[in-house]
């Protein structure tokens, strides 16, 4: 441990104190989570293999790029879910998948989190669901039953029921922008880690190749903001394999007194798992290392 009396430097608001309140702050700054609920009925199409049916449900934004599939009911079948492979492609690995459908007596309940294929979380806009249904060997999307349907996705719940197109009907959709819930089995934004999601939370930091910044655990994995966070070294210790900038042989053995630049006193992050990682280290220069 680092005797950080030892040294004048940030009696004033310790460095190492402020970059882990940088660090915990842009954790509780990030948007919260939302999700968007979806229920729908099917109808026949009078294919050749009705009343069984595929169907597949996919997002696409205001511009009709494919985001991500957020449900899927095919096996054998899905390449006649035309519009929907020429959209996804038909190796598309994030797709969730049921069996075939048998009828159409159950309704369709399937809930998005807002994330793109990637994992990434969606900005606020407009958001097409669209959905595909065969019960035909099609071949082209015009034999099947196609429906899109849009929602806003931002500060303001939206509902919207009753709704009807393509022939899917009785359709609702719900959004809901909710808080974020730690230890709830994902990692939301806002969050560095969660403790149900295996070896996200951090408990020890792996060690640093530079003795000038030594990567330090802050956080916990009780309020999901364990993360192991690099503190550069501001204060001159003898011993430690570092001579931070503005020490010297006289206060600090690690130095060979060849001079040590400027510290600008900037914040960065790295670690494993679902540590955050904090970018702002830029213009740093740590001028010695320990030589032996």
């Amino acid at each position: 441990m680092r005797n950080h009396a030892k040294s004048g430097f940030f009696k004033v608001g310790d460095m190492r104190t402020s970059c882990a309140l940088v660090a915990l702050a842009m954790l509780t700054s990030l948007p919260a989570r939302a999700d968007v609920s979806v229920t729908v009925t099917t109808t026949p199409n009078g294919g050749n293999y009705a009343p069984k049916n595929v169907v597949a449900l996919w997002i696409e934004d205001a511009g009709g790029k494919f985001i991500k599939t957020f449900d899927r009911f095919s096996q054998a079948r899905t390449s006649h879910l035309v519009a929907w492979v020429a959209a996804a492609g038909a190796g598309d690995a994030d797709a969730v998948s049921g069996a075939t459908r048998p009828n159409h007596v159950n309704p369709i309940t399937a809930t998005w989190n807002l994330r793109d294929r990637l994992g990434a979380l969606v900005p606020d806009g407009t958001y097409t669901i669209r959905m595909e249904l065969a019960d035909s060997n099609a071949s082209q999307p015009a034999q099947n039953h196609q429906g899109t349907f849009t929602f806003t996705k931002g500060a303001a719940p939206e509902t919207q029921s009753g709704l009807s197109n393509g022939g899917f009907i009785n359709v609702s959709i719900d959004f809901q922008p909710v808080a974020d819930t730690c230890n709830n089995g994902v990692v939301d934004s806002g969050e560095a880690c969660d403790p149900s999601v295996a070896n996200s939370c951090p408990t020890a930091c792996p060690a640093a190749t530079d003795a000038c910044m030594p990567n330090e655990l802050f956080g916990d994995a009780a309020t999901c903001t364990a993360a192991c966070t690099v503190q550069p070294v501001t204060s001159c210790a003898d011993g430690d394999g570092c001579c931070a900038p503005g020490c010297t042989p006289s206060n600090d053995s690690d130095c060979d007194g060849a001079g040590n630049g400027d510290l600008s006193g900037s914040c960065s992050a790295g670690g494993t798992g679902g540590a955050l990682v904090l970018f702002g280290l830029a213009g740093l220069a740590v001028a010695l290392r320990r030589r032996r």
